[in-house]
């Protein structure tokens, strides 16, 4: 009777660790391409899952409900903040005319010192861009793909709305609270216009990104 007390409470025990394990959430930084990259992992499933942020956003600002509540036991769910966003800086953000490629290869090359081969992802506004082009040039590492409020080339009529929100004094306080509280409010500004500069320079690329 006392081995059968003993089983039953080292089996409660291994499901009380494990539940500990696949709910906790590690951060880190790893090396990639001259950049110290800011992580949060999460989870201990097998399909591996990449969160890929919007512009100017972060794992904070754009995945908190993913990290917090997809099934840690069939997913390890990696959320990263882009080279120049978030918590992956210094550097300053700059926006090249290469930047989405440029993430996306930043993107692949932390998962695999991660050490996943194979992955899905989910990604929202650029990021979405940055999934798509990542997709397009990688087809051998994704399992699945979901990608939402993203475009494959930016017309006239986005260049208008760009460049009416490109002023955020004009923005909500409540709109504009999660990107001061993450860059603060001097230099969030100046690196919204730096986007706003940067994504207009694809009106001269009617053709889209291309891979």
């Amino acid at each position: 009777m006392e081995c059968i007390h003993w089983i039953g409470g080292l089996f409660v025990y291994l499901l009380w660790m494990v539940f500990l394990f696949s709910s906790s959430v590690t951060a880190g930084r790893q090396h990639i391409n001259g950049v110290q990259l800011y992580y949060e992992r999460t989870g201990i499933g097998k399909h591996a899952v990449l969160l890929i942020p919007g512009a100017l956003g972060s794992t904070l600002t754009d995945f908190g409900p993913q990290l917090k509540s997809l099934n840690k036991e069939m997913f390890t769910i990696v959320g990263f903040d882009p080279r120049g966003y978030g918590r992956s800086r210094p550097p300053e953000r700059d926006f090249p005319p290469n930047f989405f490629e440029r993430d996306a290869k930043d993107a692949v090359d932390l998962m695999k010192a991660l050490g996943f081969s194979r992955f899905s992802l989910l990604g929202w506004s650029d990021g979405g861009i940055t999934g798509l082009v990542l997709a397009a040039r990688n087809p051998e590492l994704i399992h699945k793909m979901v990608v939402w409020g993203s475009n494959a080339y930016v017309s006239q009529q986005d260049l208008s709305i760009y460049h009416a929100i490109s002023d955020v004094s004009k923005w909500s306080a409540r709109m504009r609270k999660p990107m001061e509280d993450m860059y603060g409010a001097e230099v969030f500004p100046k690196i919204w216009k730096a986007w706003v500069d940067g994504i207009s320079q694809f009106t001269h690329r009617p053709e889209g990104w291309t891979v």
